[in-house]
C-alpha cells in the first residue's frame, strides 16, 4: 500500500520496428511516454556532425483519424434514432480480439462509406425539414383566407378597377364595416368578409378607381392593414390543397429515407468496432508526437513500474533485437508519475484522493489512512440502516451484471462500501428508515443520538481526534524519512504532549494533564521558533506557533457534522413517516402513504448521500490533509487500450 516505484525508460529502435513496438506497449498498457524535447539534444554532436533528430510530424494522421472518429460518431448517433436494437444495460460488451480489429482497420474505407451515407440521407432530411417549415408557413398564412375565391395573382389594379386585401383587429370589424358601408355603400364599392383567426378579420375590397383616394384615406383612418401574397397563384383553398399534397409528398420522402436509415443498422456493430479500433490507433499516434527519430531510428522516453519493467524488456526483445533498452531509478529530485498499489478494498477510495489532487511522487500514499475514515464517517452522517441496505443492494447488482470499469468501477465499489458502512452504523444507532425501526420494535445495539446527543457529540470529537492525531503521525513520519527527526519531535511530538494532556484534564486527569500540558506548551514556545536567529524573534515565534492550538480545537468542531447529519436525516424520515400514517386511514389513504412513503424517502436517501458525500470529503480534505498531505504530483497516465463500444481480448497480437 504505497506510491508504485517506478523505472526510468529510454529506447532507441529502428524505424521500422516503431509500429510494432508502440503497439507491445500500448497493449501492455504499462508504459507512459514522456514528450522529449529537442533541446535535450544539442544541434552538434561531440563530433561536429551535424544532430539528425527531428520531432515525429504525425499531426496529419492525428487530424485525420479525428475526422474519421467525427464522422462515425455521427453515423453511429443517426441509426441509433431509427433502429430498434434495444441493449440491455446489464449486457456486456461484445469481445473483439486484437486480430477482428486490425481486419476491420483494413476495410476502413468500405465502412466509413456508411458514415457518408448516413451524413447524405441526414441532409436529405435536412432538406425535406426545411422545405416541410417552407409548405408549412405557406399554408397557415392562408389558411384564414380559405374563403377567398380570388385567385391571388388577379388581386391589384386594373384600367378602371382596385381590389385589394387585408385585415382589421377582430375587436373592430364592426365598426369597420358600418363605416366602410356607411361612406361607400351606395356607390361602386364592394367589401366581403372572407375569413378571421383569434385576432383579426379578413376582407376583401374591390372599387372604382376614381374612388381610390378616398378609400385609401379611409381604410388609414379605421386602421386596414393591407395584406400582400407575392409570387401566389390560384385561390387560397387551391393553394392551401397544393400544400397539403406536397407535404404529404415529403413525408413519403421522409418514410423512405427513415427506411434506408433503418436498414444500415445490420452495419452498426461494424461501425462501433472500427470506432474502438480507430480510437485506439489514434491514441497511439498522439503519444507518438513526443517521439523523436532519425531517418532510421526513433527515441522513446518514458516511465514504467518498476514490477512491470522485466516483462517489458523481455516483451520489445521478442520483437526484435535491435533495440537499445536502458532503465534508470529517477534522480532525488527528478518527478515521477504517481500510481497507487492498494488492494481492492482501498482503491475505491482513491478517488477521493484524485478529487482533490495527486500527492506528490515521493510523499506517502493518503488512500490507506482516507479509507477507513471515509468509511466510518459516510456511515455515520448517514445513519440509516434501511438506506445503507439500499444502497448496498444497488451497488452490489450493478457489480455483478455490469462489466464495469477504471473509475465507474471505483465508483460503485465506494457506494457499496458506503451502504455497508451506513448499514452497520444505521443498526448501531436504530435508525431504520428514520423512526420506522422503533415503530417496529428494532432498538439500537448501541444508543439513539437524539436521546442521547451529548453523548453523540463525545463520540464525533473523539472519532476527530482519532483522525487528526493520525494525520500528525503521518506528518511525523515523513519527517523521519526525510532525515529530520528533531522536525518530528518539536513538531508533532510536542503537540501529542500539549494535546493529550489537555485531555487529561478534560476527563478529571488534572495532574497528570497539567504537568503534560505545560511541558508541551513551553517546549512549543521554545522550539517552533527555532529558525530565527534573533532570540527574540526565536521566543516571539514560539508563542504565536502556540497559538495554533485554536487551529486544533476548530477542526476537531468540525467533526460535529457527523451529529448534525445524521440527526438531520433521521429526523427528515421521521417526519415522512408521520406523514405516511397520518394519510394510511382507508384504501386510497394507504395508497397516498405508499407513494408519500416512496418518494419521501428516496429523496431523503439522495439528498442523504450527497451530503454526507460532500462532508465526509471535506474532513478529509481539511482537517486531516491539511496534517501532511503533499500535492505536486501527476498521476500515472500510460497508452493502454481504451474502448467504448467493445472489450478487447489480448491474445498476444499486434494492435
Amino acid at each position: 500500500m504505497a506510491i508504485v516505484e517506478m523505472k526510468k525508460l529510454l529506447l532507441i529502435g529502428l524505424q521500422v520496428d516503431k509500429d510494432r513496438i508502440l503497439n507491445a506497449i500500448q497493449l501492455m498498457g504499462n508504459v507512459e511516454i514522456a514528450a522529449i524535447e529537442l533541446e535535450e539534444y544539442p544541434e552538434e554532436g561531440r563530433d561536429g556532425e551535424l544532430q539528425l533528430l527531428e520531432r515525429y510530424d504525425g499531426q496529419e494522421i492525428v487530424e485525420l483519424i479525428e475526422s474519421q472518429l467525427s464522422e462515425l460518431k455521427f453515423a453511429l448517433g443517426f441509426i441509433g434514432r431509427y433502429h430498434n436494437l434495444k441493449r440491455s444495460a446489464f449486457a456486456p460488451k461484445p469481445l473483439v480480439g486484437i486480430e477482428e480489429l486490425n481486419k476491420v482497420r483494413k476495410n476502413a474505407d468500405s465502412i466509413l462509406q456508411v458514415a457518408a451515407t448516413c451524413r447524405k440521407l441526414e441532409q436529405q432530411l435536412t432538406e425535406l425539414s426545411s422545405r416541410e417549415t417552407r409548405v408549412l408557413s405557406t399554408k397557415q398564412q392562408l389558411l384564414s383566407w380559405k374563403g377567398l375565391n380570388v385567385s391571388l395573382e388577379q388581386i391589384g389594379n386594373t384600367l378602371t378597377t382596385h381590389t385589394m386585401i387585408g385585415t382589421v383587429e377582430k375587436g373592430a370589424a364592426v365598426q369597420f364595416e358600418e363605416r366602410m358601408l356607411q361612406e361607400l355603400g351606395t356607390r361602386e364599392f364592394y367589401i366581403q368578409r372572407v375569413g378571421e383567426d383569434r385576432e383579426q378579420v379578413n376582407y376583401f375590397l374591390a372599387y372604382h378607381k376614381d374612388l381610390a383616394q378616398e378609400v385609401d384615406a379611409l381604410l388609414k383612418e379605421l386602421g386596414f392593414n393591407r395584406v400582400s401574397f407575392s409570387n401566389m397563384k390560384g385561390t387560397p383553398a387551391e393553394i392551401i390543397g397544393q400544400c397539403d399534397a406536397e407535404l404529404r409528398d415529403i413525408d413519403a420522402q421522409r418514410q423512405k429515407i427513415e427506411e434506408q436509415a433503418k436498414a444500415l443498422a445490420v452495419r452498426l456493430n461494424e461501425l462501433e468496432v472500427l470506432y474502438d479500433a480507430l480510437s485506439i490507433q489514434r491514441d497511439k499516434e498522439e503519444e507518438g508526437l513526443k517521439l523523436l527519430q532519425t531517418g532510421q531510428a526513433f527515441v522513446l522516453k518514458g516511465w514504467v513500474p518498476s514490477h512491470f519493467a522485466e516483462a517489458l524488456v523481455s516483451r520489445i526483445r521478442g520483437i526484435t533485437s535491435a533495440v537499445y533498452i536502458r532503465l534508470d531509478d529517477p534522480e532525488p529530485d527528478e518527478p515521477f508519475p504517481v500510481a497507487y498499489d492498494n488492494p481492492p478494498l482501498i482503491q475505491p477510495f482513491e478517488l477521493i484522493t484524485e478529487l482533490y489532487s495527486t500527492p506528490h511522487p515521493r510523499s506517502i500514499d493518503p488512500n490507506p489512512f482516507v479509507a477507513p475514515f471515509f468509511f466510518i464517517f459516510f456511515g455515520i452522517m448517514m445513519g440509516d440502516a434501511g438506506y445503507g441496505l439500499i444502497m448496498a443492494s444497488i451497488a452490489y447488482l450493478a457489480i455483478r451484471k455490469l462489466n464495469l470499469k477504471g473509475m465507474a468501477k471505483k465508483l460503485i465499489m465506494l457506494v457499496f462500501l458506503g451502504g455497508i458502512s451506513t448499514f452497520l452504523w444505521g443498526a448501531v444507532f436504530g435508525g431504520w428508515f428514520g423512526n420506522a425501526g422503533q415503530l417496529l420494535g428494532l432498538p439500537p445495539l448501541w444508543f439513539e443520538p437524539a436521546a442521547q446527543p451529548i453523548k453523540m457529540l463525545i463520540f464525533c470529537f473523539a472519532l476527530g481526534l482519532i483522525q487528526i492525531f493520525v494525520g500528525m503521525g503521518i506528518q511525523a513520519y515523513m519527517s523521519i524519512r526525510q532525515g529530520k527527526i528533531w522536525d518530528a519531535i518539536f513538531d508533532q511530538g510536542l503537540w501529542y504532549i500539549t494535546l493529550i494532556g489537555l485531555i487529561l484534564m478534560a476527563i478529571g486527569l488534572n495532574t497528570v494533564g497539567q504537568y503534560m500540558a505545560l511541558a508541551g506548551a513551553v517546549g512549543l514556545v521554545l522550539t517552533q521558533g527555532r529558525h530565527q536567529k534573533n532570540i527574540i524573534k526565536r521566543i516571539f515565534s514560539g508563542i504565536l506557533g502556540l497559538y495554533n492550538i485554536t487551529g486544533y480545537f476548530s477542526d476537531m468542531l468540525s467533526y460535529s457534522r457527523l451529529f448534525a447529519l445524521a440527526l438531520s436525516g433521521g429526523v427528515i424520515g421521521t417526519v415522512i413517516n408521520q406523514l405516511g400514517l397520518m394519510a394510511a386511514k382507508s384504501r386510497v389513504g394507504w395508497i397516498i402513504a405508499a407513494v408519500v412513503l416512496v418518494i419521501g424517502h428516496s429523496f431523503n436517501m439522495a439528498m442523504n448521500i450527497l451530503s454526507a458525500y460532500v462532508h465526509s470529503s471535506r474532513l478529509q480534505y481539511i482537517e486531516f490533509f491539511g496534517r501532511f498531505f503533499e500535492a505536486g504530483g501527476h498521476a500515472f497516465k500510460p497508452l493502454r487500450i481504451k474502448t467504448k463500444f467493445v472489450d478487447v481480448y489480448k491474445e498476444g497480437e499486434a494492435v
